[in-house]
């Protein structure tokens, strides 16, 4: 695995270049229902990792905008291309004291696909969020994954039509 360093500046230049910080998508919106509804949980967020903070592109069923990096779940998620999993935050040294997990929502369960834009290069993720302790098989990690490719998708066909070089309509 690479170093999140190694690549950060390049990664932050393409998350700005692409405009995916701006602006709300439907498509995204319908993505991120789709993945709370598949997977039972309260909670599905599309979040663009920038340099000071976590942005939420896309939420079902928590009603943020962003918050700091340094208290964001999504943060490990952007340091590999695999699904980021976290079955019970209270028993992860590393998450216990989080204000999220310590507090509102009280989150207990994470599950982050990372939004591979390109090799190396993760703008954010799809992640489900939950207030009780879960596990999640390689099969569901399988479909997030393919949701969070779906997004990535998404962000690059709204990055060509910014750019005047695809049509506005998918027909």
């Amino acid at each position: 695995m690479t170093s999140l360093a190694d690549h950060e500046e390049e990664r932050l230049r393409i998350l700005e270049e692409t405009g995916a910080l701006a602006g709300s998508d439907p498509a995204l919106d319908a993505i991120c229902r789709e993945a709370r509804d598949h997977f039972s949980v309260p909670i599905a967020l599309i979040t663009l990792v920038d340099r000071q903070r976590l942005r939420v592109k896309a939420a079902q069923g928590l009603s943020v905008s962003e918050l700091p990096r340094d208290t964001a779940f999504c943060t490990y998620t952007i340091m590999s291309d695999d699904v980021f999993v976290i079955p019970d935050m209270l028993a992860d040294e590393r998450f216990r004291t989080n204000p999220l997990v310590l507090g509102e929502p009280h989150l207990r369960f994470y599950a982050g696909a990372p939004l591979v834009y390109l090799r190396d290069i993760r703008l954010g993720s799809l992640c489900i969020l939950e207030m009780r302790p879960r596990l999640f098989s390689p099969g569901d990690k399988a479909e997030l994954r393919e949701m969070a490719d779906r997004v990535v998708t998404e962000i690059a066909e709204q990055e060509l039509k910014a750019l005047g070089t695809m049509p506005a309509s998918r027909h």
